[in-house]
Order: C-alpha cells, then sequence, then structure tokens
C-alpha cells in the first residue's frame, strides 16, 4: 500500500517538476492571471444577480457603479446608476447624473438628448459639478459653440480641486480660445 503511494507521489512530483521545465513559470502566472480575469467576470455576474434580489444597499450600488466606471465598463454601470436612480431617488445628488450621461457619452461618442437633459439635471441640483460642466463644455465645443465651451469649462476650472482635472481643462480651454480666434 504504501509503495503505491510513494509511486503515485513520485509521478506527480516528476510530472510536476517536467511541466516546470517545459512549460516555465510563465504558464503559472498565466493560469492565475486567467482565474483572477474569469472570477472578475464572474463576479460582475453574480453582481447583478443580487443586484435584481436587493442584496445590496445604495452605497455598495453607487461604489459598484464608480467602480465599473473608472474600469470604463460603460454599459455595467449605465446599469447601475440606473437602478440607484429607479430604487433610491432620494439618494440621487447631481453626481449621479454626471456620471450616467459621462457614461452614456463614453458609449457612444455623441451627445444625444437623453444626456443632455441628464447633464441639465445635474446642474440643476449643483451648478458648479464639475464633470457635468465638462461635459457639457465638451458639447458645446463640438456644437462650435466655443463661447459657452469656455463658459462652462472655466466655471468647471474654478470649482476643481484636481490638479490634473485642471490641467484637462486648461487645455481644452486654450484649444476653444484658439477657434474662437479664427
Amino acid at each position: 500500500m504504501t509503495k503505491t503511494i510513494f509511486s503515485y507521489l513520485t509521478i506527480f512530483i516528476f510530472t510536476f517538476t517536467l511541466f516546470f521545465i517545459l512549460q516555465g513559470y510563465g504558464s503559472f502566472k498565466k493560469l492565475s492571471f486567467q482565474d483572477s480575469y474569469y472570477a472578475e467576470n464572474n463576479l460582475d455576474k453574480s453582481f447583478f444577480k443580487q443586484l435584481n434580489s436587493n442584496f445590496l444597499n445604495s452605497s455598495e450600488i453607487m461604489l459598484s457603479a464608480k467602480r465599473f466606471f473608472y474600469d470604463e465598463q460603460f454599459k455595467l454601470a449605465i446599469e447601475c446608476f440606473n437602478f440607484f436612480i429607479n430604487n433610491y431617488p432620494d439618494r440621487v445628488d447631481s453626481s449621479v447624473y454626471a456620471f450616467l450621461a459621462e457614461s452614456n457619452y463614453e458609449t457612444n461618442q455623441i451627445f444625444t438628448s437623453e444626456i443632455i437633459s441628464l447633464i441639465d439635471k445635474s446642474l440643476y441640483l449643483d451648478p458648479s459639478d464639475t464633470r457635468a460642466l465638462s461635459l457639457n463644455g465638451l458639447r458645446f465645443f463640438k456644437e462650435r459653440k466655443f463661447k459657452d465651451a469656455l463658459k462652462n469649462w472655466s466655471i468647471a476650472l474654478e470649482n476643481s480641486s484636481n490638479l490634473k482635472e485642471k490641467e484637462s481643462l486648461i487645455l481644452a480651454m486654450n484649444l476653444a480660445l484658439k477657434e474662437l480666434n479664427k
């Protein structure tokens, strides 16, 4: 009995060593990446099962929506933001509408009437919401309404505390000024 266990163990160690020599450490790293990738995708699926079963509270939904947004999974972010708006209307603030508007814009790269309405709702709730102002400025810039774009971006610049956002706004404003002076 111990001889068979010993021989199976020897075969296993030999096979493992042979695999490691032929395939190398990179295969283990690749397998680890695949496991984490599939785990993340399954997490997203299980998240929406929980979302539909009302297992998550409003804070968890909002954090998940922002996670999807920053991971550039805009369709998932849109679902979360819409769920949040429909189920927790008393917790909706300007940032929710601004994030939803930007998620919709990033999905199609066009300004629809729905996106404009979301921007307007956001600015109604907070006229200094930098995300909504920046997006609104971009809309005006694309419509070649450079003065309106500059107005929105200057208000956003005034209210922003993020240095990278300020740099981006200054670059956009310089571009709008160049177009305005043509």
